[in-house]
């Protein structure tokens, strides 16, 4: 007889351990699996995370246990690695088990019975030589690009659909059902690189391919030096060895272009994950990839959890960026789970940045992790000069505008030529709030302490936090004044400004609202590489990645805008920023010019971007936090309360300060207990404590202690917004 260990589908405290149950004779019940289980008066869900035969010192042979009651997958859903991995994350980021081990599992997977199903795969029979059609246009492509999923052939090529069936009446294609359990394609068929490799990049990939199993690298190279290629090329190797291999990226606006890269050189054996796909896309990918019929998947953060049968690579590409984190339970940072991947099942790591986070560059520096730099752009191109605008000489010299003279003069001489240019604002809407010039207050949310943003297009003011939205007041909601005004700018405000100042120019704008859905990165990304737009207005998510061979100009309008934020991470992120949107100039044969617009110039996170001098950069930072022991000199863990009482919250942060003041004996530092920057959002008023210091046994005890018993509390280790 055998005792399978299994953690319950229920979030409680308490209930978050191993519950021990019977296995039936004859039932296969193995690690992964889930199963239906007695509990209580009725009957849940679990995954099994142990087997063991009765009587061993883990079965609790003393105890009279319930049997399970059934298998509901054929086979586990989760491999014996993702069960410790989830394991792991329910200590270091202090979640329930069940939490990490959902957020593994599609939405499709999770809510049915996992099931194998056939698929349609389309693929050529003998030979067609025809006059130039249609047909024969698709009878080539599925000639030259092998065995196709019908399913995939038709979403790539819709128009398609009668054609196929043409060419399947007259007997050249056929469409086999396979069974997807049973892995028979792709044959990974590389296209040869058209990029002859620079001495850096060949370093970069001999070095990381001949390199031990679970290695963990930075690759550190300036925007335009062709990390993407060596990626490529230790892709090639790792798929030729029968490897499968993931490469992440921290935005869907970075997909379009990146996947359109990998499946011309690697074809129908790369897959898609993000959040814009459908639950029924989602799980065919899952499948797709536990089954090995994907060598290679381009996806967000939440696709290291995918079921690999065998991974040799992981890439963090950009890995400097915040998406990287999650906010929500499970709260992972993505590297940290690439290196534990690394660690346990012999992965090789690489991560990838012109502008290196803080702690990856520190482990680097320090010899933790590989290291390799590229210095200089592929060919002949040079990073871009920066000139930096003091815009306080230009009020000072009567110009008013949003755009400095210099902005107006480059961007003006780019578009005489016939080139484009794009602008930065890290802040959507036509108007960063609206406000009373009688009695000085401004438009506030009633559910966040916020001010609403107005967005012309809309005629709406809107909370970005809750998505409060009114129509614009005709008079102050305070003292009843008529002298309205709107104040500061947004993306809307700055597509206003261009067509106003170079009519007829054609303009995009690329920020959350206009970017609501997976289409609609692919189409901002095929108009402007394809010149049907001059100028790209956006926020921060086109910084990073994108590479527009005809942008001469890149306009930062307010480059010092997150300075001023409660965020011991703010000189970093600006600097990132200002680095990264300068790379998306210069790129192809034009030279290329950066405008850096601020208030407060002299900033050393600006400066050290305008000269792309990020080891001067590094230096400033690093003192910082070492002076001040934050990451990666210590650990954080923000405690946060909400409650939509606010004396319940008071009432409950005040009781987890005096938990946790014990600690200071042992060096942590605690901070609070204060109000949230934000101190309400969503109704919902919220206060912290923060915690600083080296992480130990003894912490890990009291913040559990408090998870569990202090419901309204919610504690993220290391996080990556303070607001």
């Amino acid at each position: 007889m055998k005792i399978a260990h299994v953690i319950i589908d229920r979030m409680a405290r308490g209930l978050d351990r191993a519950w021990s149950y019977v296995i039936p004779e004859g039932m296969d019940i193995r690690v992964g699996h889930r199963v239906h289980v007695p509990f209580g008066k009725g009957e849940t869900l679990g995954i099994v995370t142990a087997v063991y035969e009765y009587g061993t010192p883990d079965s609790a042979a003393d105890v009279v246990l319930k049997p399970v009651l059934n298998v509901v997958d054929p086979v586990p859903v989760l491999s014996a690695v993702m069960i410790e991995l989830g394991m792991w994350m329910a200590e270091e980021y202090l979640c329930f088990p069940i939490q990490a081990y959902k957020a593994m599992l599609p939405r499709n997977i999770r809510l049915r019975p996992f099931s194998a199903p056939t698929q349609e795969l389309c693929q050529v029979v003998g030979q067609r030589q025809g006059r130039p059609s249609k047909r024969q246009q698709l009878w080539d492509i599925l000639a030259e690009r092998g065995p196709l999923l019908k399913e995939e052939l038709l979403r790539e090529m819709p128009e398609m659909r009668q054609v196929l069936r043409d060419l399947v009446k007259e007997g050249t294609v056929v469409i086999n059902r396979v069974d997807s359990a049973s892995p028979s394609f792709p044959v990974v068929k590389g296209h040869r690189s058209p990029f002859t490799l620079n001495e850096e990049q060949m370093h970069a990939v001999t070095t990381i391919v001949e390199a031990a199993p679970g290695s963990k690298w930075l690759l550190e190279g300036i925007t335009g030096s062709g990390k993407t290629e060596v990626y490529l090329q230790i892709i090639e190797t790792i798929v030729q060895q029968g490897q499968q291999a993931l490469v992440l990226v921290p935005e869907i606006a970075l997909t379009p272009q990146t996947v359109r890269r990998f499946q011309s050189r690697f074809g129908q054996a790369v897959g898609l994950w993000h959040s814009s796909l459908t639950d029924s896309e989602r799980a065919k990918t899952w499948q797709a990839v536990r089954d090995g019929h994907l060598a290679i998947v381009v996806g967000v953060r939440s696709a290291i959890f995918l079921p690999f049968r065998d991974l040799g690579l992981i890439v963090l590409d950009e890995e400097h960026e915040s998406t990287y984190k999650q906010e929500e339970h499970p709260r992972y940072h993505t590297r940290d789970v690439a290196f534990w991947l690394a660690d346990k099942t012999g992965t090789k790591v690489v991560l990838g940045s012109a502008t290196p986070s803080l702690e990856t560059a520190f482990y680097a520096r320090q010899g933790l992790i590989g290291w390799i730099r590229l210095t200089r752009r592929i060919g002949t191109r040079t990073l871009p000069p920066v000139e930096i605008i003091d815009m306080r000489e230009e009020l000072q010299e009567g110009n008013h505008s949003i755009f400095s003279r210099a902005l107006q003069q480059a961007l003006t001489r780019a578009l005489d030529r016939g080139e484009q240019g794009i602008l930065f604002l890290n802040r959507r809407g036509y108007a960063s709030f609206v406000m009373c010039r009688d009695c000085g207050q401004a438009v506030q949310c009633p559910h966040c302490s916020v001010t609403l943003t107005y967005h012309q297009d809309q005629n709406k003011l809107m909370c970005h936090y809750c998505f409060y939205t009114i129509d614009p007041p005709t008079a102050c909601p305070h003292c009843g004044s008529r002298r309205i005004r709107y104040f500061g700018a947004g993306t809307e405000r700055i597509v206003e400004e261009v067509m106003k100042l170079w009519p007829g120019t054609r303009v995009l704008r690329a920020d959350r609202d206009t970017l609501s859905s997976r289409h609609s990165y692919y189409q901002l990304y095929d108009d402007f590489v394809n010149r049907r737009a001059d100028v790209l207005v956006g926020t921060q998510m086109i910084a990073k990645g994108m590479d527009f061979p005809h942008v001469s100009v890149v306009g930062i309008v307010a480059a010092d805008v997150a300075l001023h934020l409660p965020d011991f991470r703010r000189s970093e992120r600006t600097f990132q920023l200002l680095v990264q949107a300068s790379g998306r100039t210069g790129r192809g044969d034009l030279p290329g010019v950066v405008i850096v617009q601020a208030y407060e110039p002299e900033h050393f996170a600006i400066q050290s971007a305008a000269t792309h001098g990020y080891d001067d950069f590094y230096n400033q930072e690093i003192q910082y936090r070492r002076e001040l022991g934050y990451p990666p000199f210590g650990n954080l863990w923000l405690l946060e309360v909400a409650d939509a009482s606010e004396q319940k919250a008071k009432e409950t942060i005040h009781r987890i300060f005096e938990k946790v003041t014990g600690l200071m004996e042992m060096g942590i530092e605690v901070l609070g207990p204060a109000p949230a920057p934000l101190p309400k959002v969503r109704g919902r008023f919220r206060y912290h404590v923060l915690l600083k210091g080296a992480k130990n046994p003894r912490i890990m005890a009291v913040l559990s202690e408090i998870e569990r018993d202090e419901l309204s509390c919610s504690i993220t280790v290391d996080p990556y917004y303070m607001l």
